[in-house]
């Protein structure tokens, strides 16, 4: 369960969230909403990526603001990205290092990158650029992104 109380994040003047209140009982598959209404940043919020100004969260009954964006995956908070956030002149492998950044602890990062593509088998394409170039491999980032959901 996640416990939102008088979240307020503002941008400049801008207060995409203010003063948001809410209890999510349940996991949410989706939010909806018109542009403009602070989806994103909720999200972004509960990812660790934007700090409110004000309120507080918890994770099931902990508070969750003070956590890092890879103790909140430990945790079990997931998120995915409405566009494939894809590095073009990156590697395959390279493009798995930036997602590591964010979901492994350092000492695990190599280890756990080679592990992703062993497990949605782009071992043989880890030095390929992006995926334009990865034609017969075209699910490829949504696989590898995947697969670190399945591992943790």
């Amino acid at each position: 369960m996640i416990e939102i109380s008088n979240i307020t994040v503002r941008f400049g003047g801008i207060k995409p969230i203010d003063q948001l209140t809410a209890s999510l009982s349940a996991p949410v598959a989706g939010l909806i909403g018109p542009n403009g209404a602070g989806k994103t940043t909720l999200l972004n919020v509960l990812s660790g990526f934007v700090r409110p100004q004000e309120g507080s969260i918890l994770l099931a009954g902990a508070p969750l603001l003070p956590l890092s964006p890879l103790k909140r995956v430990q945790a079990g908070l997931r998120r995915s990205f409405q566009t494939e956030q894809v590095v073009e002149d990156l590697t395959v492998h390279d493009n798995l290092c930036a997602i590591a950044d964010h979901v492994v602890p350092p000492a695990e990062r190599a280890r756990a990158v080679e592990a992703a593509l062993a497990h949605v088998r782009l071992t043989s394409v880890a030095d390929m650029m992006g995926p334009s170039s990865i034609s017969s491999s075209a699910g490829w980032w949504n696989s590898a992104n995947a697969s670190w959901v399945s591992r943790s």
